[in-house]
């Protein structure tokens, strides 16, 4: 009963998500190649946080809820990689900027990041499934379209892997969904937490994505993610400077 009700939900997110401006350009044929490329510039960034993501969520698991920390590991553990695809989707679209990993991202996409980070840490812990549930459905129910409509203005499916994998993977995904839902969730409060949570993520995404079409017009200083680049102890004097 209350999957079903999630689905509802989820199919009202999905009409808005689709109504947003760079989804209704690119089902209309107006997208552009370096406009999509610039998306899954973003996608990289938002996708890179995801894993870890999903496996904080699990350290407010309590109770019956636990029996669900192997499966919720197993899947965050799925989505590693992912980030990958769309750096390699945005250099077989012509990309060449090598500093990718080692930039912030634009402020629409730590502004999808940061509310699964506060969903987590200051709300009801299981809203985040709304965040899960947005992201995982919308591939499956989505992803045949785009894919039509990116094939419609030249984007071969040698630079789709990051939807095509998505596609695909997210059906199984979907399937731990409703398992989720069925062993963590038993109150009006989580479920409204799940709900409006999903709503967010949806509104959020097509945000992310309208910057990152923006920014092939007027390009934003993101700056360099420090974090990223002490990490790996690299100076930023020595990247290459490939724009792109």
């Amino acid at each position: 009963m209350m999957m079903q009700r999630l689905k509802s939900s989820f199919e009202l997110a999905r009409e808005e998500f689709v109504k947003s401006s760079t989804i209704t350009r690119l089902l209309s044929g107006e997208l552009t190649i370096p406009e999509y490329r610039s998306v899954l510039r973003q996608i990289f960034h938002h996708t890179r946080e995801n894993p870890q993501l999903q496996v904080l969520a699990t350290v407010h698991f309590r109770g019956r809820q636990r029996d669900m920390v192997k499966p919720f590991l197993s899947h965050a553990a799925s989505e590693i990689g992912h980030d990958q695809l769309a750096l390699n989707d945005y250099v077989t679209l012509g990309g060449k900027d090598e500093n990718i990993p080692y930039e912030n991202p634009l402020p629409a996409t730590s502004a999808l990041l940061a509310y699964g980070f506060y969903q987590i840490y200051n709300l009801n812990p299981l809203g985040y499934l709304g965040y899960l549930f947005f992201l995982e459905f919308n591939g499956t129910a989505n992803g045949d379209l785009l894919m039509s409509s990116l094939r419609a203005i030249g984007v071969g499916d040698n630079g789709m892997t990051f939807l095509r994998d998505h596609a695909e993977i997210d059906i199984g995904h979907n399937k731990l969904m409703e398992k989720y839902v069925d062993h963590m969730i038993h109150n009006e409060a989580d479920l409204d937490a799940i709900t409006y949570g999903m709503k967010t993520t949806g509104y959020l995404y097509a945000q992310m994505l309208d910057a990152a079409v923006a920014d092939v017009a007027q390009k934003f200083d993101c700056g360099w993610n420090w974090e990223e680049l002490n990490a790996d102890n690299i100076d930023p004097l020595q990247l290459a400077k490939n724009v792109a």
